[in-house]
């Protein structure tokens, strides 16, 4: 009785190892698909080689077990690419989407030598000796004053003046339809007591904030308003200081730079 019973658990086991085997075949990563978003035809080339990397990463892994961390672990080599969206199409096709993270800002570290190149949301994607775009030949944005902590593939830290320029940044960037298109440069000023943020405009106005951590969108709410209503001579001179007093954002314009002496 029991020669036969462990028979039966045997021949059962080996069937369930058989079907466990046939199955995990059959769910087996064999195609993996890049969705790659890109603005630079240096991203296109680079989204080749993530392509061959991410094939080795998932190849014959379980499609069940396939997690995002191994997309991940792969794009920390490519700082310039972020995973937006990842799919399983059973049962052996992944689907990633992955968008490049174009460069917006440079952190000047040291004038003419070194500046750290930051995406839209601050990510840093290199550190180079000039701030010029890959992509167009313009001058990304310039940040200015402040001195920070560095680490690839992440925001930079450590200065709490750089926390409320990227916000800063953000805001202009959502009320003039992207920053680059009419900023030139952010600045941190230390004018004992105060401290103001200098933003040089593409024209040649410029725009100090004073005490710009507080209120910074109602504020840059208020000086886009000033700026996008001075004639176009107005705008290519002069000086709109922002400042708040109980409350209350006010504003002044000037044709001369005071502040610029």
């Amino acid at each position: 009785m029991r020669k036969k019973i462990l028979v039966i658990v045997l021949t059962a086991l080996v069937l369930l190892s058989g079907a466990t085997l046939g199955f995990s075949a059959v769910y087996r990563v064999e195609d993996v698909t890049l969705n790659l978003s890109f603005v630079t035809e240096e991203a296109r080339a680079e989204g080749e080689k993530l392509q061959a990397e991410l094939e080795t990463a998932y190849a014959r892994r379980s499609t069940f077990f396939a997690k995002e961390n191994e997309a991940n672990e792969v794009l920390a080599n490519y700082p310039y690419f972020h995973l937006t969206a990842f799919e399983k199409s059973y049962p052996k096709r992944l689907i990633l989407t992955v968008t490049e993270n174009a460069e917006i800002y440079a952190v000047e570290k040291e004038a003419g030598k070194a500046y750290l190149i930051l995406g839209a949301d601050g990510t840093l994607l290199e550190t180079r000796e000039h701030y010029i775009n890959a992509l167009n030949g313009d001058e990304n944005v310039l940040l200015k004053g402040v001195a920070v902590t560095e680490e690839l593939g992440k925001i930079p830290t450590g200065d709490d003046c750089f926390a409320t320029m990227l916000a800063m940044c953000h805001s202009f960037s959502e009320k003039l339809d992207g920053v680059r298109r009419n900023v030139v440069s952010v600045e941190v000023i230390r004018r004992e007591p105060e401290l103001l943020f200098k933003v040089t405009m593409r024209e040649g106005v410029v725009i100090y904030f004073n005490a710009p951590a507080d209120y910074t969108d109602e504020k840059v709410t208020e000086a886009v308003g000033v700026y996008q209503a001075l004639q176009q001579d107005e705008k290519l001179t002069g000086r709109i200081y922002i400042l708040e007093k109980s409350g209350e954002i006010l504003s002044q314009y000037s044709p001369v730079d005071e502040f610029n002496k």
